[in-house]
């Protein structure tokens, strides 16, 4: 009796949840995007602290690592990994930096298609210009108190890789909550990031591999 109440109950936070999930028209779609990009404009810099968890099909546990992201207009990213282990990756134009425990190697992004990808998805969403991308299909979800944008691969390449990414905004301040990368393997990433921090100085050097 217990297990069958158990069950009705997550069925209907289910179908609750479904419920609360609505896509938008083409019209409402089209506001956000302004929406979207209106405040991007507005925004030189973005520092918060990020928990990622890595879902791996295989395993029982998932992988949990946190850190500190930071982002600078125009092309600039840092994701800096302190727990379990130290890790940063740098994206700074098309350059790629990656310092493992002291350890740097650099490539350049457009010589790897799913880092550039990736990248250029994430960038699009802090410059607010997301729908703008030819390779993915967008589609926009209004939630109870945020936006869930989904990008679909149209490419057969992309598709080996990522299946899907879905990217969640705050309805006050129109910015990246959360993400979500799917894989074709069934793995997939959640990332939340919290503590955000609007156009503070962000010096140049934080882009450095070697700080």
């Amino acid at each position: 009796m217990f297990k069958f109440a158990f069950i009705v109950a997550i069925l209907c936070a289910a179908a609750l949840s479904a419920a609360d999930m609505r896509q938008l028209s083409d019209s409402e779609k089209t506001e956000i995007s302004a929406k979207l990009s209106a405040v991007a404009r507005n925004t030189t810099s973005i520092h918060s602290s990020f928990v990622q968890v890595k879902n791996i099909s295989v395993l029982s546990e998932k992988i949990k690592s946190s850190g500190v992201f930071y982002f600078k207009k125009d092309n600039m990213i840092r994701w800096e990994y302190q727990k379990p282990y130290k890790y940063i990756i740098i994206y700074n134009g098309s350059k790629v930096f990656i310092n493992d425990d002291g350890k740097t190697t650099q490539f350049d992004a457009k010589a790897n298609r799913i880092f550039q990808e990736i990248n250029g998805t994430i960038l699009s969403s802090m410059k607010g210009v997301i729908t703008e991308n030819p390779n993915f299909s967008v589609s926009f979800f209004k939630l109870q108190n945020k936006y869930l944008v989904k990008l679909s691969p149209k490419s057969n390449d992309l598709l080996k890789y990522v299946t899907r990414i879905e990217i969640y905004f705050d309805d006050k301040y129109l910015a990246v909550t959360e993400m979500n990368i799917y894989e074709k393997s069934g793995d997939y990433t959640n990332i939340v990031f919290r503590n955000r921090e609007f156009n503070k100085n962000i010096p140049d050097s934080i882009f450095n591999p070697g700080m």
